[in-house]
C-alpha cells in the first residue's frame, strides 16, 4: 500500500508512514521527545489537544480571527504574524515547540497560505521547533488530480526537515471504520515517530480497500466534480437564509453562525431529528458558541430536504 502512496502522491516511500487513522499519528508525534509547548487552531480539531495532553505538553491556543472581505463575505483568518512573532522570539531559547494546523481547517474550512507557511516552517526550523499539518480533508480540494493538488502542503517536507504532513485516507471514500491514515515527513522524522506506531497496526482488509481505492480515478473525479457542483449549491442557498452566517466551503462541509437571538443549535437539531437529519454542534469548539453549526455536504435529495427544513425553522 506505501507504493501505491507513493505512485499516487509523489512521496518517496521513505517519507510514509501508516498508523490506525490520523489520530494514532497524532498521537505519535505527541511521544518525540524533547518539546515544551505546543500550539493548536481555535476553532479546530480536538485531537490536537488531546494528542498533546496525553503527552503531558502544555496547549496554547492560537486563535483564528473572524473577518469580512469588502463584499460582506465573512472568513476566518489565520494569524500568521502570531505565530511568525513567537517563532522568532523563540529561537535561540530552550524551549521547542509543536504547532498545528489545518489544511484545510475543520471546523471552518480556512485553507493555508503557501508562501506563509513556508516563512513560518522556516522561522520554527530555526526555532528547533516542528510544524504540523493536518491534510486530512485535503482530497475533496479543487478539481485536480490527487497528485497535483496545488494546495496541499506535501511539497514542503522535502524544503524543510521540521514539516510532518498528517493524511487521512477514509474520510474521501467514505470508510471512516476502516482506520487508515498516513504521515509524509523527511525520512529521519518519519523513523523517530515509527518507534511509536504498534506493528500491524493497519489491518490487511484497510490496506486492500485503500491500495484500490486510491487507483480508482472514476470514483475520485466523480466525487469532486458532484462536491464542486453541491457545495455552490449548498453555499447559495444557506446563504439565502437571514439568519444564517454562512461560511464558503472548500471541503465536504459548511460552517455556519445563527443570526437569531430566539434559536440555538439545539432547536435546528431538535427539528431535524425529527426527520432523521443529524447536523454537528460546533459549541464545543474554541472560540465558537452555541449558536454555531456544521453540515456535511451530501447528495443533492438530501441537500434539498436540508435546505428546505431550514427555510421552514428560520423562516427565510
Amino acid at each position: 500500500v506505501i507504493n501505491s502512496i507513493a505512485n499516487v502522491y509523489g512521496i518517496e516511500k521513505g517519507s510514509i508512514l501508516l498508523g490506525n487513522g490520523a489520530a494514532e499519528l497524532l498521537y505519535a508525534v505527541g511521544r518525540l521527545s524533547g518539546f515544551t509547548g505546543a500550539f493548536v487552531p481555535a476553532p479546530g480539531f480536538s485531537e490536537y489537544q488531546a494528542s498533546m495532553d496525553a503527552a503531558n505538553i502544555p496547549v496554547r491556543e492560537i486563535f483564528y480571527r473572524q473577518r469580512q472581505n469588502d463584499d460582506g463575505t465573512p472568513y476566518f483568518e489565520v494569524p500568521y504574524l502570531t505565530l511568525q512573532t513567537f517563532a522568532a522570539e523563540l529561537k535561540g531559547q530552550d524551549g521547542r515547540i509543536i504547532v498545528f494546523l489545518g489544511n484545510p481547517n475543520n471546523p471552518d474550512g480556512t485553507l493555508l497560505d503557501k508562501q506563509s507557511i513556508k516563512v513560518l516552517a522556516q522561522m520554527l526550523k530555526d526555532a528547533n521547533s516542528l510544524l504540523v499539518i493536518d491534510e486530512s480533508f485535503i482530497d475533496f480540494i479543487g478539481d485536480e488530480s490527487l497528485r497535483d493538488n496545488s494546495h496541499s502542503m506535501r511539497e514542503l517536507i522535502n524544503q524543510y526537515d521540521n514539516v510532518i504532513i498528517v493524511h487521512s485516507f477514509t474520510k474521501f471514500y467514505a470508510v471512516p471504520g476502516l482506520r487508515i491514515g498516513a504521515v509524509f515527513a523527511n525520512p529521519t522524522l518519519i523513523q523517530e515517530l515509527r518507534q511509536y506506531i504498534p506493528a500491524w497496526s493497519v489491518n490487511t482488509l484497510a490496506q486492500a480497500y485503500i491500495e484500490s481505492a486510491l487507483t480508482d480515478t472514476k470514483y475520485i473525479n466523480d466525487s469532486k466534480m458532484v462536491l464542486a457542483n453541491e457545495a455552490k449549491y449548498m453555499y447559495e442557498s444557506l446563504s439565502a437564509i437571514k439568519d444564517l452566517v454562512v461560511y464558503k466551503p472548500s471541503a465536504n462541509y459548511i460552517l455556519m453562525e445563527i443570526n437569531n437571538p430566539d434559536i440555538t443549535v439545539t432547536d435546528v437539531q431538535t427539528r431535524l431529528e425529527k426527520h432523521n437529519l443529524l447536523i454537528r454542534s460546533c459549541a464545543n469548539y474554541k472560540g465558537l458558541g452555541p449558536k454555531w453549526m456544521r453540515i456535511a455536504i451530501k447528495d443533492h435529495a438530501h441537500n434539498v430536504e436540508l435546505i428546505h427544513l431550514l427555510s421552514t425553522i428560520f423562516e427565510k
